[in-house]
């Protein structure tokens, strides 16, 4: 059954909850039906079809632009697939990512090494490779055309990787964030980080956050999930417990990797219970969560602080 839904933010702005894992509230999606239209992050192969199904629905038949935001399956993975299905778009990304795009066989290993060949074959999907002159090599300051005098900024936020952008909207006001400063679903809106190896760095991640907070975003479009129109709160929230998680990391020393994952997750769970969350909320983030993966990024950046 394919499921989705729509989200109308502005008159030719719209968010697509494109269903990753067969499951709502997972991955946002965001249209901008403009006269060159640009869509924002297409998630993993697996459930394209979901997010294909609600571009039909919006009668949407060609895409200038194609985006994300960081090229990690879960973002980029059907990029591929995409760009067969509309063959005029270009596909944009960060420079340090694009040779991904172009020849993915090297990230898709990398993935198989955390996630495991079958579930991430099951789960995410294959990735596909994109022809070069496809590629829209995306840097800091660089500007997707809308059409009519508008454009989509790009401003280079690494800190959860190194090929990670956030795009920026003037006329609405949307910034759109993939996982710059985490997860953060609709239900209360707590802000959770993501730490993975090899490229976390909070230090990095905490100076792109207060960039962020200068443009002064009238909302945050998170990946995971949806738009968030608190923004002060959630930038403040969000550097916040990305400094928690880190300084609980921290006084881990003496466990190993499977027992601080284990320490992580159940004590990131508790927190959230004392501020209120219901289960059901705290199951939503429990499940959309890889733990061991928190745990090894930033022990990792640990270790390259240490050297």
């Amino acid at each position: 059954m394919i499921e989705y839904s729509i989200e109308r933010l502005a008159d030719d702005l719209y968010s697509i909850d494109a269903w990753m894992e067969e499951s709502p509230q997972r991955l946002a999606c965001y249209l901008f039906d403009t006269p060159e239209r640009v869509l924002v992050e297409v998630g993993p192969s697996a459930t394209l079809h979901h997010l294909t199904a609600a571009l039909e629905e919006l009668g949407i038949d060609d895409l200038a632009t194609i985006v994300v935001t960081h090229i990690h399956i879960d973002h980029a993975g059907g990029a591929g697939q995409m760009a067969r299905a509309f063959p005029n778009a270009r596909i944009g990304v960060h420079s340090r990512g694009a040779r991904h795009l172009a020849d993915p066989d090297r990230l898709w290993s990398s993935a198989v090494r955390v996630f495991g060949e079958e579930w991430l074959t099951s789960n995410w999907g294959p990735m596909v490779a994109i022809d070069e002159e496809r590629l829209l090599v995306l840097d800091d300051g660089d500007r997707v055309p809308l059409g009519n005098g508008r454009n989509l900024e790009a401003l280079y936020t690494p800190g959860h990787a190194k090929h990670h952008i956030t795009f920026y909207e003037e006329s609405t006001g949307g910034m759109f964030v993939g996982d710059s400063l985490g997860l953060c679903y609709p239900h209360g809106h707590a802000v959770q980080p993501v730490t993975p190896p090899p490229d976390f760095d909070p230090v990095i991640a905490t100076e792109q956050m207060r960039r962020m907070g200068q443009i002064e975003p009238s909302f945050l479009g998170f990946a995971h999930f949806g738009p968030n129109y608190q923004v002060a709160a959630a930038l403040e929230a969000s550097e916040a417990r990305l400094w928690e998680w880190v300084r609980f990391v921290e006084g881990l020393n003496n466990l190993d990797d499977d027992s601080a994952t284990e320490q992580l997750r159940s004590w990131s769970m508790d927190r959230l219970r004392s501020e209120g969350y219901s289960e059901n909320d705290i199951l939503t983030y429990d499940q959309a969560t890889y733990w061991p993966m928190q745990v090894r990024g930033i022990r990792h950046w640990m270790a390259s602080r240490a050297d």
